[in-house]
């Protein structure tokens, strides 16, 4: 039997979610959902789904098709209310990342995902490229030795317009979460303290933390640094 599949968040990045849906046997989309009906349309006309549910709260999609997983693709700011309305109507749900907007927030959907016996899982995809996955190997291979520091810079300048350009702490939380969790991956460490220092440049054209620098202590006593900036022209 196949799995149902209803989708929160019709905006860019939902055409991924539902190219890679497409390539999953066994998966059928029942439903989207977005507060600009015409956006869901235009998404269900795209990809073939003539006969969805297409609602413009999550709420009434969810109770309407009563999907198995929810795919969260919303904006970081609705993420706790659509992750917490999934894992109550009994979804399993797949989120875009940030995972939550405050650490408060993620351990109160851990929580509930743990009550409803239901997975939240939390997309981090750079993980799986190929070259974080070739260095994670010599790390572990012992072919470069212990680490004793490693080093990330992150500097672009993608003009998003849309939510980004207003979220706070918009580098920190849509974007160095991959540098992150691709350290993470690459050295099989965690981290046991942070200093981080966040600003926005007199030039930068969002509105809140579009650059940061930050210094995590890890496991082993190595040291991470982070720099980076999404206003970097």
């Amino acid at each position: 039997m196949g799995l149902r599949v209803a989708i929160a968040g019709c905006g860019a990045m939902s055409r991924a979610w539902l190219d890679a849906a497409a390539k999953i046997d066994g998966l059928e989309i029942v439903g989207l959902c977005d507060l600009d009906l015409a956006r869901a349309k235009g998404r269900a006309a795209e990809f073939g789904l003539a006969h969805v549910e297409i609602t413009e709260r999550v709420g009434p999609m969810l109770g309407a098709v009563r999907p198995d997983i929810l795919f969260d693709v919303v904006v970081p700011a609705a993420r706790h209310a659509v992750v917490s309305a999934g894992l109550a109507a009994g979804c399993h749900v797949l989120s875009e990342k940030p995972m939550a907007e405050t650490l408060e927030e993620a351990r109160d959907l851990v929580a509930r995902a743990a009550a409803a016996e239901r997975l939240h899982a939390v997309v981090q995809n750079r993980r799986y490229l190929a070259s974080v996955r070739r260095i994670a190997r010599l790390i572990a291979a012992g072919t470069i030795g212990e680490v004793s520091s490693i080093h990330s810079d992150f500097f672009l300048a993608p003009h998003f317009g849309g939510f980004r350009e207003d979220m706070d702490h918009v580098l920190l939380l849509d974007m160095a979460i991959h540098g992150f969790d691709a350290m993470r991956c690459m050295t099989g460490l965690g981290a046991t303290g942070v200093y981080c220092r966040e600003w926005n440049p007199i030039h930068s054209w969002y509105r809140h933390g579009s650059s940061a620098a930050a210094i995590f202590d890890l496991e082993n006593g190595a040291v991470f640094t982070y720099r980076g900036s999404w206003c970097a022209e």
